[in-house]
């Protein structure tokens, strides 16, 4: 890491065990290395984004001519501190301080104490299972926030999970969080134990129920293995409620000891695909009788009458514009007047001129209980999306529901699977599957890098389906979800 190096700062402190030094005073001399990241400001030549040397030798003299110590290890160790706190750009600091011809009735020039210090990035997991859970979450997490040695990153979502070890009754809230701290592993755990206690937590047994329970997972790379700590975790590898909230904020992280990234223990936790997206159109409901009425609405205005419904089954799935621009030869400005014709009738009569494909409530039901997430990916619009889930009765089995929106900046397949992949935090495509019936599924599913489950009693055809090139072909939604137990 780049460096700004102070020398030989020299300074007229109070700082001794006998009562002379800290009366009468003498010189000290100053050394420091700060860390921190220097790259832009060698470009922007912009002292806003390093840090003034000027303004830290300053710093380090007032603090050490206003305080005083008996020890040059506590007047080190605090002005380091100082420093840290007060220059948010310095990640890390090497501290000298040089007290010369030192009192000690022998001839010597010099004694000096050196340390390093700096900010360490740690990961914590916390988990409640007794009394208002969120709150004692929330009341440490806050209590995390007041140390003045503490700065809370990312915090995870709040799953709720099963107990853990076969002890503890009730379901858990869980979740991980990013700390940098200065203090070292065992002062952290210190003050996380007195967090608990605040939170009246009472160890009486392994594995037992607990208002609030505060773990270091990570604390930067250091391997630590003592009676009282251990670090990394020695048994996160095994706990998908650990993993899942971390993957969330950290999947890229590198365990030093498994060699591996969070994600990768998720995954070889887990062993499956455990998020299931779904098309609306086709795959969840028939909703050939509402876009075709529609379509056939929308072109009467330009003067062409379809009467054959049949002959429009093309309008369900891809986006609106498209088809009007691919199908009639409209240009663009007279497609979107088209699609705002379309929904004149599909916003108030339309959306619900459909049915629920047989099996589909079931088998939403059985992926829930299993532990999938699911998420609804669809082109027509996210408000529709929901009243049409709504209507049915089935919003509540979804984790998430996007679909395109009206301003037409999320509109293809694909660029409704990148807004779910940000939604529901997917950060390895390979743990998703999408069910759909078309081809335009298929292929975005593609262009996202995810697999596609096609559906052959929707709008496409077998034939179309193989083509695109999807990861199998199901007769049924409960065919389809059997499949995907399988992965």
């Amino acid at each position: 890491m780049d460096k700004i190096i102070i020398e030989n700062l020299e300074l007229f402190a109070n700082h001794g065990v006998f009562p002379e030094e800290t009366k009468l005073g003498q010189k000290f001399l100053i050394n420091m290395e700060l860390y921190l990241p220097t790259r832009k400001a060698g470009y922007s030549d912009d002292l806003t984004e390093s840090v003034n040397y000027g303004e830290v030798s300053h710093f380090v003299t007032e603090f050490l001519t206003t305080h005083t110590y008996k020890l040059i290890e506590a007047a080190a160790e605090q002005t380091a501190r100082a420093v840290l706190l007060h220059f948010p750009l310095i990640q890390k600091l090497k501290f000298s301080i040089h007290k010369p011809w030192a009192p000690v009735g022998l001839p010597l020039s010099d004694v000096a104490v050196e340390i390093e210090r700096g900010w360490h990035k740690v990961y914590l997991a916390f988990g409640s299972n007794m009394g208002d859970r969120r709150k004692y979450i929330e009341d440490a997490v806050e209590e995390l926030r007041n140390l003045e040695d503490c700065k809370v990153g990312k915090v995870s979502d709040i799953l709720e999970t099963e107990p853990y070890g076969g002890v503890a009754e009730g379901a858990f809230f869980n979740g991980c969080l990013e700390l940098h701290t200065l203090y070292t592993p065992e002062e952290l755990l210190e003050k996380l134990h007195a967090i608990e206690a605040h939170g009246n937590r009472e160890r009486k047994m392994r594995w037992g129920s607990r208002t609030i329970d505060l773990d270091i997972l990570f604390y930067d790379d250091e391997v630590i293995s003592t009676p009282e700590l251990t670090i990394p975790h020695i048994d996160m590898a095994n706990r998908l409620f650990v993993l899942e909230p971390l993957c969330e904020i950290a999947p890229y992280l590198w365990h030093p000891v498994l060699k591996k990234t969070v994600l990768q223990m998720k995954q070889e936790l887990k062993g499956r695909k455990d998020i299931v997206l779904f098309d609306l159109d086709g795959t969840i409901t028939n909703s050939k009788e509402g876009i075709t009425k529609c379509a056939q609405y929308a072109l009467k205005a330009y003067g062409i009458d379809e009467p054959d419904a049949d002959k429009l089954e093309f309008f369900i799935g891809p986006p609106l514009k498209n088809t009007f621009m691919e199908h009639y030869g409209m240009d663009e400005e007279t497609a979107v007047a088209a699609v705002a014709k379309y929904r004149e009738r599909y916003h108030p009569t339309g959306i619900f001129e459909c049915s629920l494909f047989d099996g589909v409530e079931d088998a939403l039901k059985s992926l829930k209980r299993k532990g999938y997430r699911i998420g609804l990916a669809s082109s027509k619009p996210e408000e529709s999306c929901r009243r049409i889930l709504e209507h049915f009765h089935i919003l509540s089995y979804f984790d998430e529901v996007v679909g395109a929106t009206m301003d037409g900046r999320i509109d293809s397949k694909y660029e409704v699977l990148q807004e779910t992949i940000k939604r529901m935090h997917i950060y390895d495509t390979t743990e998703a599957v999408l069910i759909g019936d078309t081809r335009f599924d298929v292929s975005g599913a593609k262009e996202a890098h995810m697999d596609c489950i096609g559906i052959t009693y929707g709008f496409g055809t077998k034939e179309e389906l193989q083509e695109a090139g999807a990861k199998a072909i199901c007769d049924s939604i409960e065919e389809a979800a059997e499949y995907i137990e399988r992965l």
